[in-house]
């Protein structure tokens, strides 16, 4: 099994994220014979389910736990027989010498926990509400308190912002399929991109500068589409995302750091967001940062 057989499986068990499977199921549109593994990964498995032998449990073994549930109530014989002669003529099936029926005994005890459970939750729950209205008024009125600071909360925002970035790039990278518009135009690849988002990000080919475009896709960060850029620079490989964001909204001008080994820069440039991921030196990624996004001088 090699890692094209591993990425189909988990294609069949619906263990990868939106961009992932798109990303394959794009390169299975491409490789007629990885699409041919894919029809025989998935007829096999509806073979399986269809013809393969299962196996129930023998009568036998359930009548042999059932006969168990006297005999264990038998061992408790004189207590429950007190505690039936106690009971009063009015209790039908109770009196010297009567055995409870375990099967009864257990369901009435299920009864009694769900009781219980329902008489608890109007006190869970109203703990619960009163604790998180506890919580939502002192992150209003004192969010010291709670050691919510703006600025923190906005680095660890960021911060997963560019985990993710940097798991979309290198996701792009295992498929090897990293583009879904092949082109150094940018008069292609803008319209390409502009057509299935809604916005237009901007697209430069920098080949003089050395970070050559090579094309573009889709990708999802945050829960929302972005454009992918993706440029070469030598043997590096580059992603640009690129996506909308609220104006009004306070975010960092520039934030640098290294995730999983792979460097990251996030720019913040008239409403768009800028997150550059690369292997590449934090000086060459810098460069082609200022080309795409310049950092406004004063």
């Amino acid at each position: 099994m090699n890692d094209d057989d591993l990425w189909l499986d988990a294609l069949l068990d619906d263990e990868l994220d939106a961009a992932a499977s798109l990303a394959l199921q794009r390169r299975i549109a491409a490789e007629p014979a990885l699409q041919r593994r894919l029809d025989d990964k998935r007829a096999l498995r509806e073979v399986i389910r269809g013809q393969a032998t299962r196996h129930a449990a023998p009568d036998e073994l359930r009548a042999n736990l059932l006969a168990m549930l006297p005999a264990r109530a038998d061992a408790h014989g004189p207590a429950q027989a007190d505690a039936g002669a106690g009971a009063g003529p009015g209790k039908a099936g109770t009196g010297a010498g009567a055995v409870a029926d375990p099967r009864a005994s257990l369901e009435r005890r299920g009864s009694r926990a769900a009781a219980r459970r329902r008489m608890a939750l109007p006190w869970v729950t109203g703990l619960g509400g009163a604790l998180l209205a506890s919580v939502c008024t002192l992150a209003v009125v004192a969010p010291g308190t709670l050691g919510w600071h703006r600025g923190e909360a906005m680095t660890t925002l960021q911060t997963a912002e560019a985990s993710e970035a940097v798991s979309a790039h290198t996701r792009a990278l295992l498929v090897d399929h990293p583009i879904e518009v092949a082109s150094s135009d940018q008069h292609t690849v803008r319209p390409w991109l502009s057509a299935r988002l809604n916005f237009v990000p901007p697209v430069t080919d920098f080949a003089p500068q050395g970070y050559a475009l090579v094309g573009a896709r889709r990708d999802v960060l945050s829960g929302e589409t972005a454009a992918a850029l993706v440029y070469r620079h030598g043997a590096h490989v580059i992603s640009v995302f690129v996506r909308p964001v609220d104006p009004t909204a306070t975010r960092a001008a520039e934030a640098t750091r290294v995730v999983r080994g792979f460097n990251v820069i996030e720019r913040t440039q008239g409403g768009l967001a800028f997150c550059f991921v690369s292997d590449a030196n934090p000086h060459e990624l810098g460069t082609l940062a200022d080309l795409v996004a310049p950092l406004a001088q004063g």
